[in-house]
């Protein structure tokens, strides 16, 4: 059986009767990941990434989709009180301004040129979540 790492995908031959029928973890020699090798269940095989593969703008668009609205979401949970206050007195711009500035650098850092510039993904999830459905991150920038 070939098994991968999760994190690092180094890759990994292990004798199947070395295995047998039960579930067992190995760990990963390059990056110390534990790996769960269930034989009871088919593996099933992500792609992997080479470098020399192109990931699509869908992918990289749903990608900065989502980490944009994870963001958004855990600036939220994190400052519950301060943002229903700043919401209350209009000020939630102002009030998160740094936390949405780390935000938006993380952000930023993760995806290409074209998705920052050309979207308005990051100001959409801060409007639905943070602002609660209110237009209040339009004009905003960063």
């Amino acid at each position: 059986m070939i098994v991968s790492c999760p994190k690092c995908s180094k890759k990994y031959r292990i004798p199947d009767e070395k295995i047998g029928n039960k579930a067992k973890r190995i760990r990963c020699r390059k990056c110390g990941e534990t790996i769960l090798i269930n034989p009871a269940v088919p593996a099933v095989q992500k792609k992997i990434v080479e470098p020399n593969d192109t990931i699509t703008r869908d992918d990289t668009y749903t990608r900065a989709r989502r980490l944009a609205r994870v963001l958004a979401s855990d600036m939220l949970i994190y400052n519950r009180e301060l943002v229903d206050q700043a919401r209350k007195s209009g000020d939630l711009q102002e009030v998160m301004a740094a936390e949405i500035k780390r935000s938006w650098d993380l952000w930023n850092s993760r995806f290409p040129k074209e998705i920052v510039e050309g979207t308005d993904l990051f100001r959409e999830a801060l409007n639905e979540i943070l602002a609660g459905g209110e237009d209040i991150f339009s004009s905003w920038n960063p």
